[in-house]
């Protein structure tokens, strides 16, 4: 899910966000989507990838 916002938010705003914290900002994802149900946090590398770490 967080990558299809990923691509919404390039979409709508011509760029990459900088980090998952600039989708919350935005509204692209709520602060309870920005961690794996395993508790790993998400991240956005330089190429809009999303990763999911560890718990």
């Amino acid at each position: 899910m967080v990558q299809g916002q990923v691509q919404a938010y390039r979409i709508d705003n011509g760029s990459l966000p900088s980090s998952v914290s600039t989708l919350v900002t935005d509204g692209y994802l709520r602060d309870d989507e920005t961690t794996c149900p395993g508790g790993g946090a998400v991240t956005i590398d330089a190429e809009g990838i999303v990763s999911a770490g560890g718990s």
